[in-house]
């Protein structure tokens, strides 16, 4: 898989989270204290929308609703069907990958920045399927793939600025998925 195609991956995997979400279980507590599901689910796509902003000059939505995880209201499908397709058109168009952007973080190629909203977008589909008590496994094809951005967005240095937690060490009998969240900072329950 490529970065495009990971990406895709990834924001694909979000929208079938969300919309296996029943409308009972968006006030269920996250891991990512103190977020709800809904809370959870509305900053990760946010997440995506505010990259496209950064990458289109668009004033789409805000850092802190973002990070403060403002919640939308109602049905998530709609705005998660929206964020997946502008996600993956706006990194898709000519030039995105291999063209220097400005980034909270400085001036990176894109093919360094595409590599946080494609976590983002993964990590939370684990999270939100986790507080459900549901499995959430990466197809086996992809592991390469997001293991590739794993090792690149979980470092040191953006543990530093909070973007992820400690490695955790996961059961013995981890999955490759567990194996990928632990490195990224979750907890493997069983």
């Amino acid at each position: 898989m490529d970065q495009l195609e990971t990406l895709e991956f990834a924001v694909n995997g979000l929208r079938s989270v969300i919309a296996s979400v029943d409308d009972s279980e968006m006030d269920v507590a996250t891991a990512c204290d103190p977020w709800t599901v809904r809370q959870l689910a509305s900053h990760a796509l946010n997440s995506q929308l505010l990259w496209v902003g950064i990458l289109t000059g668009q004033d789409i939505v805000s850092m802190e609703d973002t990070m403060g995880a403002v919640p939308y209201d109602g049905d998530l499908v709609s705005i998660s069907d929206d964020a997946a397709t502008r996600a993956v058109a706006t990194w898709g168009a000519d030039g995105v990958l291999e063209g220097m952007h400005s980034t909270p973080f400085g001036e990176l190629p894109g093919s360094a920045v595409v590599n946080f909203p494609t976590i983002d977008a993964l990590a939370h589909s684990w999270d939100i399927s986790a507080a459900l008590g549901r499995s959430f496994e990466f197809a086996p094809e992809a592991i390469p793939a997001i293991s590739a951005v794993v090792e690149a967005t979980c470092t040191d240095a953006t543990r530093s600025m909070g973007l992820f937690g400690a490695v955790t060490e996961p059961p013995s009998d981890a999955t490759d998925t567990e194996r990928l969240m632990a490195a990224a900072g979750r907890t493997v329950k069983r």
